[in-house]
């Protein structure tokens, strides 16, 4: 596969590897490296956006947030994926905040020069269509999860989702941000963690959670993972 060339180095983005070398070329004059700061939001609510977000490392959240104040993660973005694709869906906006939960770098783009393109170059249209669908999905089994799974089955499903795009084993996760992802008081995510850190699977230190045993992990979570990241590399694989 090709790959794009920046100050960053080479292209991590699964998207933009998977990109034939012809299609690639037509997106790099409007790539621009930036950095992803901690807590930076990428989209406030229902506000017009001006750039798309090819994601290098770090991960972005999705939140949803209620009128009075409370909030949940509905959904995030690694290296695998993008955060501004709903624009080739027809839409400028939508109604939930996303910000950075894990540091790191990204290529973004003009949402205008990202349309464009996208109308001229079948390839680009489809491999981002392609990633709606997948995230669509990650969604959609994320509700089903926070309604049919345990705390604990959600909280090993949510860590291997944040191990996969931390590319270490030391995931740079608060109590804060786990109890965002997981809809709970912060003071209850201690209580899930400690049964985790008694049987080995993890160490969870101020401001970041090491895994000792993704093996052990796996079989704590319920099978939502498997589902949700078996779906997605079988889309962008071969299109199935």
């Amino acid at each position: 596969m090709a790959k794009i060339q920046t100050a960053f180095g080479t292209s991590k983005n699964t998207l933009l590897t998977r990109l034939s070398h012809t299609s690639l070329e037509t997106l790099r004059p409007h790539l621009k490296g930036v950095e992803l700061e901690i807590k930076k939001v990428i989209y406030e609510p229902n506000q017009p956006i001006e750039h798309a977000y090819f994601v290098e490392s770090g991960m972005i959240s999705l939140v949803s947030v209620m009128r009075d104040g409370g909030c949940i993660e509905v959904g995030t973005v690694g290296k695998e994926g993008m955060v501004g694709g709903f624009l080739l869906l027809g839409t400028l906006s939508v109604p939930y905040q996303q910000f950075v939960q894990m540091a790191g770098t990204a290529y973004r783009i003009d949402a205008e020069a990202l349309m464009r393109e996208a109308d001229r170059n079948l390839e680009i249209r489809d491999m981002i269509l392609k990633y709606q669908a997948a995230f669509q999905t990650q969604a959609m089994q994320a509700a089903a999860c926070n309604g049919l799974h345990s705390v604990s089955q959600r909280c090993c499903r949510w860590l291997l989702m944040s191990l996969d795009r931390a590319e270490s084993d030391t995931v740079p996760l608060t109590h804060e941000f786990l109890g965002l992802m997981l809809g709970v008081r912060r003071a209850s995510v201690s209580e899930v963690l400690r049964p985790l850190q008694v049987r080995g699977w993890l160490e969870s230190n101020r401001g970041e959670i090491t895994i000792n045993d993704r093996k052990g992990l796996e079989s704590g979570s319920c099978e939502c993972y498997r589902i949700i990241s078996d779906h997605h590399k079988r889309l962008l694989a071969d299109g199935n």
